[in-house]
């Protein structure tokens, strides 16, 4: 089964696959090392009819507790990138701390900016992810997506985006590889010294010492939700192992061993009380598996 589709591994823990370090598991993770290998396995997924989910760094994700019967597709291994003067190429599992850090290195800024967020740029992409006030999608040229098992290359006019949304939500496409579009610098030591500068700022205002996904809600507009949290006194606020960080009150932490039931009750609770203290329906930037 799945001859030519990439290192298979059954009956697969999927705790380090997830930032929230949730103990779950499925009936097989699979990693190709190629777009072509990636390809073959979405034909033999869909041949089997076996369910599947593909993952970036799991970094953006709440997964259930409980073991997928299905396929879990981590595109780790796709990670390859091409440079051609200010365009970069690069395949979708290449993080984006290690796309930065390669275009710095090549002359190039932009992506230093988004630095620091954890996740791949395939899941960047995904999400529109942005940070200092900008967007991944600033940069983007091109993306090329397996969609109903074909590879196809869309233009940026052919993706819909907004904040924190992108039209892949709901194509259930996989990006495979994407073109950037960069600006020459001369100025290295200023974009590392500003990478440099952020993470000390993010390790003292962050719950980075304890497993988490990143923000867990979208900002509304004119606002933060970090601050609606924090003054309803929720930080340190906690169900079974899932805690309101102190820190920063739009980052809920897994103390030890939570639960995603204990997480995603967290969620409720804190969505509920924002609502009834200001009318405001807070929207999650994470995204909520549920295994079908």
């Amino acid at each position: 089964m799945f001859s030519g589709c990439g290192e298979i591994i059954e009956n697969a823990s999927l705790e380090s696959y997830n930032t929230f370090g949730i103990k779950t598991s499925s009936k097989y993770l699979i990693k190709p090392y190629s777009t072509e290998e990636l390809l073959n396995l979405m034909n033999e997924l869909t041949n089997k009819k076996i369910k599947y989910l593909v993952l970036g760094k799991g970094s953006n994700v709440l997964l259930p507790d409980t073991e997928f019967k299905g396929a879990v597709i981590s595109l780790e291994y796709l990670n390859k990138i091409e440079f051609q003067d200010n365009l970069v190429t690069a395949e979708g599992g290449i993080s984006l701390g290690a796309l930065a850090k390669y275009t710095i290195d090549h002359n190039l800024e932009g992506l230093h900016y988004l630095a620091l967020i954890p996740g791949s740029l395939g899941g960047a992409l995904y999400g529109n992810v942005g940070s200092f006030g900008h967007e991944i999608y600033e940069y983007v040229e091109s993306v090329e997506v397996i969609r109903n098992n074909t590879l196809i290359k869309l233009d940026k006019s052919d993706i819909k985006y907004s904040y924190r949304y992108t039209s892949f939500k709901e194509n259930n496409d996989i990006i495979v590889k994407a073109t950037l579009k960069l600006t020459e610098t001369k100025n290295k030591e200023e974009l590392l010294d500003f990478i440099n500068t952020t993470r000390k700022k993010r390790l003292e205002t962050q719950p980075l010492e304890y497993k988490n996904a990143g923000s867990v809600f979208k900002n509304p507009p004119q606002d933060y939700a970090g601050r609606l949290i924090e003054s309803l006194n929720l930080k340190g606020y906690r169900l079974g192992d899932a805690e309101v960080s102190e820190k920063h009150a739009n980052f809920i932490i897994n103390r030890n061993n939570a639960t995603s039931n204990d997480i995603e009750k967290l969620i409720n609770y804190i969505k509920e009380e924002v609502y009834k203290a200001y009318k405001i329906e807070l929207e999650l930037e994470i995204n909520i598996i549920k295994w079908d």
